[in-house]
């Protein structure tokens, strides 16, 4: 049985299928890392075709707030403004002609609340977020997580970032989108030059794991270079986590890769 990796990119060919036992090969897809710190949140990452996009969040006094720290929240920066009303407004006009992308919600602390609030959030657009439905915006949580054996009584609005190593269940193996680490934990590498032999053999072992689950592989904190793109691409890694949106769809147009 063929499984699709149904969110991400829905209404146009789709980019990634997923097989229980063989993986097949996709095309590399852009991660907007820290998303909220670009000039143009959301938009940035959106206009440049980034197939997930990502907002760290934080609870403050009943609302959804995002910044990588507490010490850094800024009034007005609510994820209601800054990623779930574009979003339905784009939605509103667009239409059908959305590509399709991840919101990929990084929870700070306090998950219990923060989900109770998210999913009170996205269920006032069911068109636009409910998984179940035909070209919407699958959001998934990573960050402070509920515990893995939960993951399947959460509604289709909500799926889950995934950590190699887990003996997941089926059913739980069902919600999660990817399966993401810290590139630190394989590799020291600073991204110039070629990556250590060793180094490369570790990772390859993450990602084949992965794709026997039929899961696509996130390794955040790489360097952020041009030579370690095309060495995870090399790898067969197949989400590549950027600060640099922008020079990263370029790079890729440039070699001729097309992830949208």
């Amino acid at each position: 049985m063929i499984v699709r990796w149904k969110p991400l990119f829905k209404n146009c060919i789709p980019v990634l299928f997923l097989l229980p036992v063989a993986f097949v090969a996709a095309q590399p897809i852009i991660h907007s890392h820290n998303d909220y710190a670009h000039i143009l949140p959301f938009w940035d990452a959106y206009n440049n075709h980034a197939g997930v996009i990502e907002a760290d969040v934080y609870e403050v006094n009943g609302e959804l707030m995002v910044a990588h720290s507490k010490s850094e929240i800024k009034p007005g920066n609510s994820l209601n403004s800054m990623y779930i009303e574009p979003i339905v407004k784009l939605f509103d006009s667009a239409k059908n002609h959305v590509h399709g992308f991840y919101l990929m919600i990084d929870i700070k602390e306090n998950q219990s609340a923060v989900l109770t609030l998210l999913m009170d959030l996205l269920q006032q657009y069911p068109a636009v977020f409910n998984g179940n439905k035909h070209n919407t915006v699958q959001v998934f949580i990573s960050g402070e997580r509920p515990p893995d054996t939960s993951f399947h009584t959460y509604s289709s609005y909500i799926m889950f970032d995934g950590l190699p190593g887990k003996n997941y269940t089926a059913k739980d193996l069902q919600k999660i989108v990817m399966i993401s680490d810290n590139f630190r934990n394989y590799s020291n590498w600073n991204g110039i030059g070629k990556l250590p032999a060793e180094d490369s053999s570790n990772i390859e072992n993450i990602i084949t794991a992965a794709h026997k689950l039929g899961k696509p592989v996130r390794l955040w904190g790489a360097p952020d270079t041009e030579q370690c793109w095309r060495t995870l691409i090399n790898l067969k890694a197949d989400v590549i986590n950027t600060d640099k949106v922008e020079a990263c769809r370029q790079f890729l147009d440039k070699m001729n890769i097309n992830s949208h």
